[in-house]
């Protein structure tokens, strides 16, 4: 278990720390006002009304005592960027910053923040993935243009075993779990996950997988659609 503080909790900081806590994490979710910490108190560990720019306040709740330290300020870039550095000046080993430009993302940086965050801009390139590969279930970035997706088996694929599709080799990509189903018992006949498998190469892809395929984005978005 990790100890994360969370210094802001609007839209941004209390979903994420609502997340996280329910992920087994120790969460001090902090902000300035009284009725947002009331409203977080039963969903993470501590929360804590205070002025995070008081480096005596965050001291008095462990927060130098944290792993990681997201600070969500998102409308007082100056309180944002003196509690940036604040948290590494007190020893916090990881901190992570929100910035709104380029601009406040450069200067966070240059002041301690380990690595910066923008949930606009990261929410739209999510959209815009999902909404140019329709036939893509989830995606996740890994790094700037390399992802995992999960897809339906493509009819082409059906039968086919990993190693015959050669997708390592001549494509770049590959599949490293499959998600199994099963129709339900349920009148309507839906499909129900059975559990998460590794590929055997010598294993045969079945119509009702569930591929989870990794590989470059530009790769991926040329993988046969399920027809």
């Amino acid at each position: 278990m990790q100890r994360f503080a969370v210094i802001g909790l609007g839209r941004f900081g209390s979903r994420l720390a609502a997340n996280l806590a329910a992920a087994g994490q120790e969460v001090i979710a902090i902000d300035r006002s009284e009725r947002i910490v009331e409203e977080m108190r039963d969903r993470v560990t501590l929360a804590v009304a205070l002025d995070a720019t008081d480096e005596q306040a965050l001291r008095s709740q462990g927060v130098d005592q944290a792993d990681v330290a997201v600070v969500g300020i998102g409308n007082d870039f100056e309180a944002a960027s003196l509690t940036t550095v604040i948290l590494k000046q007190i020893g916090v080993d990881k901190v992570i910053s929100r910035a709104a430009t380029p601009t406040s993302a450069h200067i966070l940086a240059r002041i301690g923040a380990d690595e910066i965050v923008n949930p606009e801009d990261e929410s739209a390139d999510r959209w815009a993935v999902r909404l140019a590969n329709p036939w893509f279930l989830s995606h996740i970035e890994l790094d700037a243009d390399y992802s995992i997706v999960d897809i339906e088996t493509p009819s082409q694929w059906i039968g086919k075993t990993p190693k015959e599709l050669r997708l390592r080799s001549d494509f770049g990509i590959h599949i490293v779990a499959i998600r199994k189903r099963a129709p339900s018992t349920d009148p309507d006949g839906a499909m129900v996950h059975t559990g998460l498998r590794i590929p055997m190469p010598d294993q045969p892809l079945q119509e009702q997988d569930i591929l989870m395929v990794m590989g470059p984005d530009e790769k991926l978005t040329d993988l046969p659609k399920q027809e």
